[in-house]
């Protein structure tokens, strides 16, 4: 047996996750695949390109279909994005003031590692809608270069989840909201603090009763997810997201919507961190 580093419970040795309060065993998790050193003597498009193909892969095998690579990497290719891509990068060369502090140098990457997103986001949803396992509407380009003050935070979180096209109980008007739903869900996995505002309460429960399913805030997501325990993640705190098998581990902690909403948490909790400072 096992102990769960979170909250004590003992666990079987093959334990992935605690039965108890949904953490992730740190001792099942792969070895971490070091980054790329980056020279700054060197050409640094062909270094910042390398790292946008890196990126690619890494989405591709996060947010879609990971055999369909191959078709993503001929795609980038065959409709000229390539080109523009590498425009782009040249654009951010030209705009460094190149410092040997390490500060500053992290500064740059961190800028870089969000240009790879944005000019990625553009092309799975303008260059690949055929390819794309999950649907992603255009709509969400518009939060691209968008400040935090100037975005409706709960307007953009309903966009990203797109739940018109999902098959899921929402609840966005909390006075038509049956109270019992309110209050079980209140019980269950929703824990606001006091004047919290909340966007939407997602019932998953398989009798309706909102015990189980997730919910936003403009804080933080709660969420309890099969026979877990409930869970609540702070935007500005998060620190690790990734996708394993069909669900999420959000902050090493096990979430599990749909594969499409899966897919869709995670860009939207992407722009939710780079928007709040979290730096995901």
């Amino acid at each position: 047996m096992k102990t769960c580093a979170n909250c004590q419970t003992s666990l079987p040795p093959e334990a992935r996750f605690c039965h108890q309060c949904g953490a992730l065993q740190l001792s099942s998790l792969k070895p971490a695949t070091a980054t790329p050193t980056w020279d700054w003597e060197a050409p640094l498009v062909q270094q910042a390109f390398a790292r946008f193909q890196e990126r690619l892969n890494e989405r591709v095998a996060c947010e879609q279909d990971e055999t369909q690579l191959p078709q993503y990497q001929e795609r980038l290719y065959e409709s000229n994005y390539r080109e523009t891509v590498q425009r782009r990068l040249l654009q951010w060369e030209e705009s460094l003031t190149i410092s040997p502090h390490q500060t500053e140098q992290q500064r740059h990457l961190r800028e870089l590692r969000h240009l790879c997103d944005d000019l990625l986001d553009f092309f799975f949803i303008i260059h690949c809608a055929d390819i794309n396992k999950i649907v992603l509407p255009q709509v969400l380009l518009r939060y691209q270069q968008l400040p935090v003050q100037e975005v409706d935070l709960g307007e953009m979180a309903l966009a990203f989840l797109d739940f018109e096209h999902e098959e899921e109980r929402l609840y966005t008007d909390f006075v038509k909201m049956p109270v019992n739903k309110i209050r079980n869900a209140g019980k269950a996995f929703l824990f606001p603090e006091r004047e919290e505002k909340i966007w939407f309460i997602c019932d998953q429960s398989l009798l309706g009763n909102a015990k189980k399913g997730f919910a936003m805030t403009e804080k933080a997501l709660y969420w309890k997810s099969g026979l877990q325990a409930a869970q609540r993640v702070y935007y500005h705190k998060l620190f690790a997201l990734s996708k394993e098998k069909e669900w999420l581990l959000i902050n090493e902690l096990y979430f599990n919507a749909s594969p499409s909403l899966n897919t869709k948490m995670i860009w939207l909790l992407r722009r939710l961190s780079r928007l709040l400072r979290a730096d995901l």
